[in-house]
């Protein structure tokens, strides 16, 4: 893919599609904003391995200010399995943080909805998300859209760099002849995305 391929919002609709081609790093700017929207206090956590959280959420009711964590996996055609589910719950708990909630532009195994339930883990699947993205008035909708579409959002984002990645194909090895997302700081940064 061409990196200097923009995109507009003005051709573009809320729909499951759109959240699907999100890159992982608009998918969890879309789930930060949704909450900024809804008058949450809403921030990234560091780039890089962030221990579970990609986004820190805080809610001041009457005088007593709340802290929630958010898992961000932009996974359109996997299903997230009990195993993230588990383990974001157990960062939870370790901070002793009492809600979560674990979005995924896909949709979660019934191992990780059993896992959740009676739980104040709320898994959130892609449709969910447009549902709740759908209920926003419609200035505030299109305020978002227009965000996480701006520019390329649909190149993934070096999870070490913060920079657009580039496509490449493996020459040697098991993978040769397979395409693949690459740092373009290589070889300094050897991380690397799958297609």
């Amino acid at each position: 893919m061409d990196n200097d391929v923009r995109f507009s919002s003005a051709d573009k609709q809320w729909s499951l599609e759109l959240i699907r081609e999100l890159e992982w790093r608009r998918f969890e700017q879309l789930c930060r904003d949704y909450y900024r929207l809804r008058r949450y206090t809403a921030d990234f956590t560091k780039t890089g391995a962030d221990g579970g959280v990609d986004v820190l959420l805080r809610k001041k009711i009457n005088r007593c200010t709340y802290t929630m964590y958010v898992q961000c996996k932009a996974w359109p055609s996997n299903k997230v399995g009990v195993k993230p589910v588990r383990e974001f719950y157990g960062v939870m708990a370790a901070d002793q943080i009492k809600t979560g909630f674990f979005f995924t532009s896909g949709s979660f195994t019934q191992e990780a909805k059993i896992f959740a339930k009676n739980k104040k883990l709320h898994l959130i699947s892609g449709s969910v998300l447009l549902g709740m993205v759908k209920q926003l008035p419609d200035n505030q909708q299109e305020q978002l859209l227009q965000n996480v579409t701006r520019g390329d959002y649909k190149t993934p984002t070096c999870p070490n760099c913060d920079i657009k990645m580039v496509s490449r194909t493996a020459r040697k090895g098991a993978s040769a002849g397979q395409s693949f997302w690459g740092c373009i700081n290589y070889p300094r940064c050897h991380q690397t995305l799958k297609q």
